[in-house]
Formats: structure tokens, sequence, C-alpha cells
């Protein structure tokens, strides 16, 4: 079974060989929002063997200035302002709003999907290099995310009770300039897109799950609809306390839910809300175990994931994940794709290892 079709029938719950394993240090394409050289991106060790890779689009951007402490500072195609710290604590924080006041949306203007011909140029060109692999696009930042930016996030929640007309009328922008850039994962060759986007905290969903229902998951199921008509499948990614809204998602037409915080949530909720309906691409959680955990523990959550969640005739798909700003200790990191390579390969006899 080859990498294509292994990951198909992960998705779909068609009963592949083996566990497939997706990465996201690619070389030539992985860039961390501007922050790495592509070119010298390596494969972690033990992942050449992988079935599916991300592409990740972000932002077109120019250069501005460089402060007195190091800070650098660029404007997206959106109009947003974003600083990149000098002590790469994060990987960029957006300083300036353009809708930060109503009074500026008559002048707005929403960016030309033609300014992104030169990414996809080069994405298609890299992509030559692995022409037997499962290939995902992925948005990120996603709509709510990016609206946030926007319009600023205090005035994005404030504006949800007050403005929901002008609120819609950004989401539809941003929307509708990501459905104009599916077609171009489409041509570079992407057999999947995935949006990745925040509506959530530790806590509990940025808004009431009514009003995320009634105004924003129409957006969500147009992209998803429009996604599936070209032909390829379609992922979210989140972050947080979501629960309470990954059903709706599957009705909006989505295959495949990317969440890396499988302890927050729990790997058992996961599974019964999922219910071997959602296929779940999952990694060992980034804000817990892959940071503050030992190797053993890791081993034992990878285990617990792969046993729990893809044990449905698929349903699953691992991710080899590590992020620079996270500061993951390397023997954890080597220590994830260790386990995952064992467990996603002896998954229908889980029940039987005493590890």
């Amino acid at each position: 079974m080859d990498h294509i079709e292994v990951m198909k029938r992960a998705i779909e719950f068609k009963n592949p060989e083996y566990v497939p394993l997706e990465i996201i240090d690619v070389p030539g394409l992985y860039d961390d929002f501007g922050r790495l050289d592509k070119n010298k991106v390596k494969l972690l060790e033990g992942t050449e063997d992988f079935d599916s890779l991300q592409v990740i689009f972000s932002y077109v951007y120019r250069d501005l200035d460089i402060d007195e402490k190091g800070n650098r500072y660029r404007k997206d195609e959106w109009g947003c302002t974003q600083m990149i710290p000098y002590d790469e604590k994060y990987s960029y924080v957006v300083v300036k709003h353009p809708l930060a006041d109503w009074a500026d949306l008559k002048k707005y203007q929403f960016p030309s999907p033609s300014i992104t011909g030169k990414y996809f140029s080069q994405v298609k060109k890299e992509l030559q290099r692995y022409p037997d692999r499962f290939k995902v696009g992925y948005f990120d930042p996603g709509p709510f995310e990016l609206a946030s930016y926007i319009l600023g996030f205090e005035n994005l929640l404030i504006s949800v009770k007050t403005n929901i007309k002008k609120v819609e009328y950004v989401f539809d922008g941003i929307i509708s300039y990501y459905m104009a850039l599916a077609k171009n994962w489409k041509e570079v060759g992407a057999h999947m897109i995935f949006i990745y986007d925040i509506l959530a905290h530790e806590q509990n969903l940025l808004i009431s799950p009514s009003l995320w229902r009634k105004h924003f998951k129409p957006f969500y199921e147009k992209f998803f609809h429009y996604v599936h008509s070209l032909g390829m499948y379609t992922g979210l990614g989140l972050d947080g306390k979501i629960v309470e809204i990954l059903p709706d998602f599957k009705d909006a037409e989505m295959d495949v839910l990317d969440y890396r915080q499988s302890t927050l949530i729990g790997i058992d909720n996961l599974a019964r809300v999922c219910n071997g309906k959602l296929c779940i691409k999952g990694s060992i959680d980034m804000d817990g175990t892959l940071v503050k955990g030992t190797p053993k523990e890791i081993w034992h959550e990878a285990k617990q994931l792969v046993k729990i969640l893809g044990s449905r005739n698929g349903g699953f798909i691992a991710l080899a994940y590590r992020w620079p700003v996270l500061k993951v200790p390397e023997e954890n990191v080597k220590a994830s794709v260790q386990a995952f390579n064992y467990f996603r390969k002896n998954h229908k006899r889980l029940h039987l290892d005493n590890y």
C-alpha cells in the first residue's frame, strides 16, 4: 500500500495497512512564518518514510524596518503590521490593525489572490521532490484568527455582539480569498486543504456555540463544500476546548480534525465525540507532554493515541511535531518519532502489547 493510498484509507475509515505519519519539517517548504531558511530545514530523524507532508501558506508581506532592540516589522497583504521579536519567543504579533476603527471599512480593500502567484510557483517546484507523498496545503491563520488581526481581538469580540454584519463582511472577504487560493493548491498537487484557526482557549470557546453556529459555521461549510467540489479532502486545525462544536464541523463537510492538545480534552473524549466518523490528526500534546514530559511518558501517550483513535479501521494520522517557539527538548522530539513509528506499524495488535 503506497503512501497516498494509506492516507486516503485512514481518512475514509477503509482499513489502511498502518497508521500514516505526517510531517511539518519539510525541506524546501517549511519556514515557520518566514523565520526559518526553508532550504536549511532537514527531516526529523526517523521520518524519512513519511506518508504525508504539510505546506503552509500564511502571508504575502513586505519588510518595513527594525527597531533599536532588533525587533523586525513587516506588513501583510491584509494591511496588518506584524512584529517579529528579536528573542524569537513567539513567531509574530500584530501591532497595528487596519480595521481597529470601523470608520476605516469604507476605504478598506481586500487583497487580490494574484499576489500569491510567486509563492505557489515555488511550492509547485519544491513539491516535485515528493511525487509519491500525500500533500496537505494549509491556510494559517484561519478566518477567525485572521479577523482578530484585522479588527483587533477586543474589537472582534465586541463587534460579534454589536456589528455582526460588518464582521460577516470581513469573514466573507477572507473566505473568498482562501477559496480562490484553493484552486492554486489543487494546481500544485495538493490532496487536501486545511485551515488552522483559533476558536477557543483552554477554558472554553471564544464565543458561544449558538453565535458560532448562526454566524460563522456557514462560512466554513461554504469553504469545505467548495474544496470538495475541487476533488480534495478538507480539514481544520484547532486548539483549546472545542468539544461542543466538533459535531458541527462534521456536518459542515470537514474530513479531518488536526488537534495537538489531546490531554486537554482527553483522548477518550476525542474518541467519544468523533465516534469513529471524523478522522483525527494528532501529535503528542504540544503544550504538555511533548514539552514537559519524559520520553517514557511520550511513548505511553503515543500508544494511547494510536490505540484509541486509530483502531476503527482508520481514523487516525500521527503527526511528528515540533515548533521552535516551544523549545521542545530534542530527546522528546526523538522519542515521539520513535514511538509513533513503533506503534503505528503495530496498531492492530496493540491490545496485546504490554509496553
